[in-house]
């Protein structure tokens, strides 16, 4: 494999990241990098501007340049965007054990090790199990729950 070297800048779409988000999108177009824009479903302003400087530079286009974006489902989000580029999606793994493995695969020798008390790691495993039930939950829907949440990773 290898190592890429290119800078990365991220910006965090919504309230107002847009200046930001145009002033990295310049300097990486023509000094090369990769951009990355996260929660574009808060900047849906933004987003056919985004296509427009995407599709019609006003200059040179640096060959290292990348652009990454990150979005949740929004039935206002603009198609053509999506279908000019490569989509990935991070769906959670199906099944109880698939689930604490991944939530274990994610966890470092020295999350493991931060402290010594005795409780530590057993709490983590609850944790664990409660997060892997909610994400299965989560194909039934509301039924049986007060209010939809969509559980992810971030949220352990």
């Amino acid at each position: 494999a290898v190592v890429s070297t290119q800078s990365t800048g991220p910006v965090s779409m919504g309230q107002g990241q847009e200046i930001h988000a145009r002033r990295l999108l310049t300097q990486s177009m023509s000094q090369g990098g990769w951009v990355l824009l996260q929660n574009c479903h808060l900047g849906l302003n933004f987003m056919d501007e985004l296509l427009q400087t995407i599709t019609e530079p006003t200059g040179p286009v640096h060959e290292t340049f990348r652009l990454w974006i990150t979005t949740e489902c929004h039935p206002h989000f603009p198609i053509n965007l999506l279908q000019i580029g490569l989509k990935y999606t991070n769906e959670p793994p199906q099944g109880v054990k698939a689930g604490i493995k991944r939530t274990y695969n994610g966890v470092t020798q020295d999350q493991l090790d931060i402290t010594n008390m005795p409780q530590w790691k057993p709490m983590l495993y609850t944790v664990a199990i409660l997060h892997t039930v909610v994400q299965e939950r989560r194909k039934f829907g509301p039924l049986g729950w007060n209010i939809p949440y969509e559980f992810n990773q971030a949220d352990l």
